[in-house]
């Protein structure tokens, strides 16, 4: 009698132990994949995380770098952003774009300037054929292409100074193996706030501009590039989370010089 309970038993527990293994060997496949997709997320964007990192275990160099680019000292900003300008490759290069650096004038490149974020980066135009056109394909290729170049001023609205929206992008991650020197420029951008100023250089004249808003948005949201024909505004925009193409974040702010 006790022989069919025994084995009816044991039966149980067999399967009590094979589920209980399931799940365990579920839960450490989980915890595996995790840290393989955690490790792999962040070698893929460490230039951009290094940055975020960087500026909170080091808040007195980006305190030094938000100085200097305000013009710490009395130098004014034009000497001050001299000092953070990124290393072009050739001599062409560093001789068309720094020929300013020693005079008290405007540069002769089209520049945009984040104080807060210790940013002075080359402002790339666009030409705009390809929105005439209806070319799209060409267009992203086009804007890609001036990504590897610095910020780029999305092709068809305002220039600086102008009524509209002078609407700029910039990449807060992109892959590591990309030849361009600005795949995380926008790393940080969510660290500016309404109130928070930021300059731009567009043909040698001085734009400031005060951010008045600050949101995401998902990324088939075109009503980021309306253009207002009765303000002078200007918008920053990068992917976020850094490292996704999840969402949009848009800083807009008014031109106040």
């Amino acid at each position: 009698m006790h022989i069919p309970y025994e084995k009816e038993t044991s039966g149980k527990n067999l399967i009590k132990f094979s589920f209980s293994e399931k799940v365990w060997q579920f839960v450490r496949f989980c915890v595996v994949t995790g840290l393989i997709f955690s490790l792999s997320f962040f070698s893929l964007n460490f230039g951009a995380y290094k940055q975020i990192f960087s500026g909170i275990v080091n808040p007195d160099a980006q305190v030094k770098a938000q100085e200097m680019l305000e013009g710490a000292a009395g130098e004014g900003i034009e000497k001050a952003v001299a000092d953070l300008l990124p290393v072009l490759p050739s001599e062409n290069d560093v001789h068309k774009s720094f020929s300013w650096i020693d005079i008290q004038v405007a540069p002769t490149d089209n520049r945009l300037v984040v104080p807060k974020l210790g940013k002075s980066v080359p402002l790339v135009n666009m030409s705009t054929e390809s929105i005439q056109g209806e070319n799209w394909s060409e267009l992203e290729k086009q804007i890609q292409d001036g990504l590897r170049k610095g910020v780029v001023h999305y092709p068809g609205t305002a220039k600086p100074g102008q009524y509209g929206n002078v609407f700029m992008t910039g990449h807060s991650s992109y892959y590591p193996w990309d030849s361009g020197k600005f795949k995380d420029v926008f790393a940080t951008l969510s660290k500016l706030d309404v109130g928070d100023r930021y300059y731009v250089y567009y043909d040698q004249k001085k734009y400031a501009y005060q951010i008045t808003e600050k949101k995401e948005v998902q990324p088939n949201n075109v009503n980021v590039l309306s253009q207002p024909v009765d303000k002078k505004i200007s918008t920053l925009m990068t992917c976020t989370p850094v490292g996704t193409t999840l969402r949009r974040l848009i800083i807009t702010a008014e031109q106040i010089g």
